[in-house]
């Protein structure tokens, strides 16, 4: 029986889908191995060039672990860096806090609009009629009129006590809003503080215990923890604070009352399961699709293209730039994490080394991997540059070549006649007065969270305070000689 030329050609396709199948698979492997490859080189060459000690990052596609990989050692004892080393996340903490608050919602517990002293009657503040007003939703997308500095007061307080966050949020009876309630943006560490003694006070367990029923664990986020006890036992290891640059092992240790807005712990394998969730691919009994929803919703316009929602921030939404991501910062690690709707990318980046004037530079790593995902061409993190604390050395080095000056003039036999150094030693002690409640008003930051967040600044301040109150004495004192000499002559 002869064949045919059309059953031969059907034949000869037949036989060539395998091989189409193959090579078609072959070049998407090929692709991908290229982009993990752009991605190495692109963040080996970050955490070079910013001299960070360790990271973790790990990229989700379509519900799946496109990329993992780990680098550099922990702080505290220098323990190599895996996909399941805890770090601090900073202020996605806040975000998984909004999650813990929408499981109490979704299961009718609390009401978003519901006023907060509904179940904390005894929350207050400086006016208790404000405080009355304010509502869990207005804490949720930080629009409480709660101030950032008020925020700042109360955080990184290193406190080892699981009462600390309803002692944290008690500390808030003296202070003013300064917005109405629902009338200003201000994002605070203090609203996430009072959702966290909400969460207890509603639950009657501690927020540590409730994260890890309600949160952790059913998300399958094994090596995360809400205080310092689990966060050490499932083996978090404290960061590196930068000094001019340069990271020096840092001696902060972790705050429990900080767990709902800054201080909870998780790995890159952790924080894989939140973007997971955030992708929506299936079905899930965590939150129901309408809260879900609610959860990433833009409710707060906060610049142009950026808005916050229950504890997420989202760019450009319902558009195809849209993201849904949030930032952390510590004293010791800087955090990112952030999920794409249209592409179906996820990310997170855990770095173990901070400074306030170094934070940016995440982002820009940030967005090079979103680039490089999208066929594009990664950005360049600007190289940081302690210009600040180059001045304030100029400074301190006028200061002790004008200490030297005075002490030579100590022994000095002239006399002054008209009394300046006098009137200059007492603007010396003036301006040490002023020097760092002036600094912490400039920039609206407690001088606790300047020693924390930026130390190589806060030494340098030290010294300038010390060396301008010294050569202040100094001043005075060679000027009431002089006219003890003035006087005997």
């Amino acid at each position: 029986m002869k064949t045919t030329p059309i059953y031969k050609a059907i034949l000869v396709c037949l036989l060539l889908i395998p091989f189409n199948l193959f090579l078609s698979v072959s070049q998407i492997s090929a692709a991908e191995q290229d982009i993990k490859s752009t991605i190495d080189n692109y963040v080996e060459n970050f955490l070079e060039e910013q001299r960070i000690p360790g990271a973790s990052i790990a990229i989700v596609h379509k519900n799946n672990i496109f990329y993992s990989k780990s680098w550099g050692v922990t702080g505290e004892s220098e323990e190599k860096i895996t996909a399941e080393t805890p770090f601090v996340t900073g202020s996605i903490s806040k975000s998984l806090t909004g999650l813990a608050i929408m499981r109490l919602v979704d299961a009718g517990t609390i009401q978003l609009d519901d006023p907060v002293q509904k179940y904390m009657p005894w929350f207050t503040l400086k006016d208790n009629k404000a405080a009355s007003q304010i509502t869990i939703k207005h804490l949720l997308t930080q629009i409480s009129g709660i101030s950032t500095y008020s925020g700042l007061s109360i955080s990184d307080k290193e406190s080892n006590d699981l009462s600390a966050i309803k002692e944290n949020v008690e500390s808030l009876s003296n202070i003013k809003l300064t917005a109405a309630p629902g009338e200003k943006h201000q994002y605070s560490n203090a609203n996430f503080s009072i959702l966290g003694a909400l969460i207890e006070e509603v639950t009657n367990q501690t927020f540590s215990e409730y994260m890890e029923d309600q949160v952790f664990s059913p998300l399958g986020m094994k090596n995360a923890a809400a205080n310092s006890n689990m966060a050490y036992e499932n083996g978090y290891l404290s960061g590196y604070q930068s000094w001019l640059g340069h990271p020096v092992k840092s001696a902060v240790t972790y705050d429990n009352g900080g767990a709902p807005y800054g201080y909870m712990t998780a790995s890159a394998t952790d924080m894989v399961q939140y973007i997971k969730l955030l992708s929506q691919h299936k079905q899930n009994n965590f939150l129901s699709k309408n809260a879900m929803n609610l959860y990433i919703s833009p409710f707060v316009r906060t610049s142009k293209s950026r808005y916050y929602g229950l504890g997420v921030r989202i760019s450009y939404p319902e558009s195809k730039e849209e993201m849904i991501w949030h930032s952390g910062s510590n004293p010791d690690a800087r955090s990112e994490v952030f999920y794409l709707p249209e592409t179906d990318w996820g990310g997170v980046i855990l770095t173990n080394k901070s400074h306030i004037l170094e934070e940016k530079s995440l982002l820009y790593l940030k967005q090079g991997i979103i680039n490089i995902l999208n066929g594009k061409e990664p950005v360049d993190a600007p190289k940081y540059k302690p210009t600040l604390q180059i001045i304030a050395i100029a400074i301190i080095c006028l200061l002790f070549v004008m200490f030297i000056y005075l002490l030579i003039k100590v022994k000095a036999k002239n006399v002054n006649k008209r009394g300046v150094l006098g009137i200059f030693g007492f603007i010396l002690l003036v301006l040490a007065m002023i020097s760092i409640p002036l600094l912490s008003y400039s920039i609206e930051t407690p001088w606790h969270t300047i020693r924390y967040f930026a130390p190589d600044i806060a030494f340098l301040t030290i010294m300038m305070v010390t060396l301008l109150t010294l050569n202040g004495l100094f001043s005075i004192y060679i000027s009431f000689k002089r006219r003890q000499k003035r006087q005997l002559l």
